[in-house]
């Protein structure tokens, strides 16, 4: 084999290796907690050490943007490209070497792209987390668009492109094309442009793929190029048919009617004054036509045909933050703010009624549902901090964690959720749920605090201020101290191991990663959901969307 084959293979394998050890990952979970305990024991130190120096610890932000990258990613980072700069020069001893090599690595880091950035079953499957599959589908188009460039500077400069040759043509074209997918990829233009970013990258995705057949000197399916070419359109088929059959069996079924959906207004109740009307967030109640097991960390992709003339084509990930059941049908939650496009529209047409009648049901489309737990039930204490939508990550790990806690069978004994918002008005949101689950909560297990930063209700309200909402919700008028916060927990703690969990801003996120590693010994952990709110500066300039982890796909909607 030469290089280039053995680069195909290394990627490959890489696959394989993570689907074997997520395999063995998942049946070490399985086996006996006296086998699993001597395990733990071995690498304790080890993990220890690696938590607290490698893989908690993020890069400084002015090399990761807004994007969560940990020292672990970019040694992966790094580790990848040093295998790309070495596939392409090792045994090149001319410029038409280059030319070749170069073409054909670029074409084998295009085949894991025609798998999308969309998560998908398969991806799910595998444990892949949707912040990893986007930083992989980035990188992977980067090495690309970089060595397609080489292959096409070392072309030129042996033999001037003939515009009356097809091949030569094609090959023009693809360059064209590669660089509009880079530039309509910039960040700045993704996310004023989205909903036309999406079906973009699509149409020039499919026409890279057919110049660059066009381009390719053998047509012989076995032979590389072609082959490579012919795997990229072969997966694009696989995934497409996974993602169509699981839309499919999530909403057809047999004397059942595709999915409803009411969306409601959101109203915030005030027992001596008039209520207010909640402008930035709407709930969305579905009833699925095939219900599934609900748990924490899901979330679906949710398309409503009918709600505008374009809003079929539309398909954003949401949350799922509760579920319930009324007249013997399954409901799912979702917590929409509003942003531009599809949100905006579902606010628009929202019902401020509070008659379940007066509502009117949409037919909606979901797909999923995606996503993983995080096992918090395996922690005595647990700790959940969310800032701003991220509220809609974590509400649904109290729901299950309480039915936990009363069935007997999690050792969770203590949760603690802080949660900060910019307006008071924000309590609304999760207002009702949260009274719902405190008052299920019969042994008070569980304590909500809230963190209002401002546009306080009350003129006579000073920050610094308390105050309560309800019986049992402590409302503190100030940033939250996430530090004063888990320094409390850890000195004065219950027996046990303590989790923090975390669905925050990249600004709370790096000072509780920062908190949690220097009190690694103590034996406290952390986990993160996959999607973060935007950061304090990105709400000044217009509440940036959730799904900060790259892509910024719409985020919370998520």
């Amino acid at each position: 084999m030469d290089v280039t084959q053995w680069y195909a293979t290394a990627l490959g394998g890489l696959v394989v290796l993570y689907v074997i050890s997520f395999s063995l990952l998942t049946v070490f979970k399985k086996i006996g907690p006296g086998a699993k305990f001597q395990f733990k024991k071995i690498g304790t130190h080890v993990k220890r050490q690696f938590l607290k120096h490698v893989y908690y610890p993020q890069i400084p932000k002015a090399l990761r943007g807004s994007e969560k990258t940990t020292r672990f990613d970019l040694l992966l980072t790094i580790i990848f490209l040093i295998g790309i700069v070495c596939s392409t020069t090792i045994r090149v001893e001319d410029t038409a070497g280059l030319r070749r090599r170069s073409g054909v690595i670029s074409i084998i880091n295009l085949i894991p792209l025609f798998g999308g950035a969309h998560m998908n079953f398969l991806t799910n499957a595998c444990g892949i987390r949707l912040d990893v599959y986007r930083r992989i589908h980035r990188w992977l188009g980067r090495v690309a668009v970089v060595e397609g460039l080489v292959h096409v500077i070392a072309g030129v400069s042996l033999q001037k492109p003939d515009l009356h040759v097809l091949s030569d043509i094609a090959g023009l074209t693809a360059t064209a094309t590669m660089v509009t997918l880079v530039l309509s990829s910039l960040s700045s233009v993704r996310d004023r442009f989205y909903e036309i970013f999406l079906k973009l990258h699509l149409i020039l995705a499919t026409t890279l793929i057919a110049t660059l057949f066009i381009h390719s000197k053998s047509k012989r399916l076995t032979a590389t190029p072609t082959l490579y070419l012919l795997s990229a359109i072969c997966l694009q088929i696989l995934i497409g048919g996974l993602r169509f059959g699981e839309v499919l069996y999530r909403n057809v079924k047999y004397r059942t009617p595709v999915g409803r959906a009411v969306i409601r207004s959101v109203i915030f109740k005030r027992d001596s004054s008039r209520d207010i009307p909640v402008s930035d967030v709407v709930h969305v109640h579905i009833r699925p036509s095939r219900p599934w097991r609900y748990r924490a960390g899901q979330y679906v992709y949710l398309c409503i045909p009918g709600l505008t003339y374009t809003s079929f084509a539309q398909s954003h990930p949401f949350y799922v933050a509760w579920w319930y059941q009324h007249q013997g049908n399954d409901y799912v939650v979702l917590i929409v703010q509003r942003r531009r496009g599809l949100t905006n529209d579902l606010r628009m047409h929202a019902s401020a009624s509070d008659d379940p009648s007066q509502h009117s049901e949409r037919r909606v489309l979901i797909e999923g549902p995606y996503g993983r737990e995080l096992n918090l039930e395996s922690y005595e204490t647990v700790m959940l901090i969310a800032t701003d939508i991220g509220i809609a990550g974590q509400i649904a790990h109290v729901t299950q964690l309480l039915e936990g806690y009363r069935s007997g069978g999690i050792k969770t004994q203590r949760i603690r959720l802080f949660w900060e918002i910019d307006s008071e008005l924000h309590a609304a949101w999760v207002a009702d749920m949260m009274k719902d689950l405190l008052n299920e909560d019969r042994d008070r297990i569980l304590d909500i605090k809230l963190f209002v930063v401002g546009f306080f209700l009350s003129v006579h309200t000073n920050r610094g201020d308390t105050a309560q909402l309800g019986k049992r919700i402590n409302i503190v008028y100030q940033a939250m101290d996430a530090e004063n916060l888990i320094n409390s927990e850890v000195e004065n703690r219950h027996p046990g191991r303590i989790v923090v969990s975390l669905c925050t801003n990249d600004e709370m996120s790096d000072k509780v990663r920062g908190i949690v590693r220097s009190k690694l010994d103590t034996n406290i952990h952390l986990e993160e959901l996959e999607f973060r709110p935007a950061s304090s500066r990105g709400r000044r300039r217009g509440w940036r969307e959730m799904f900060a982890v790259g892509s910024k796909a719409r985020a919370a909607q998520v």
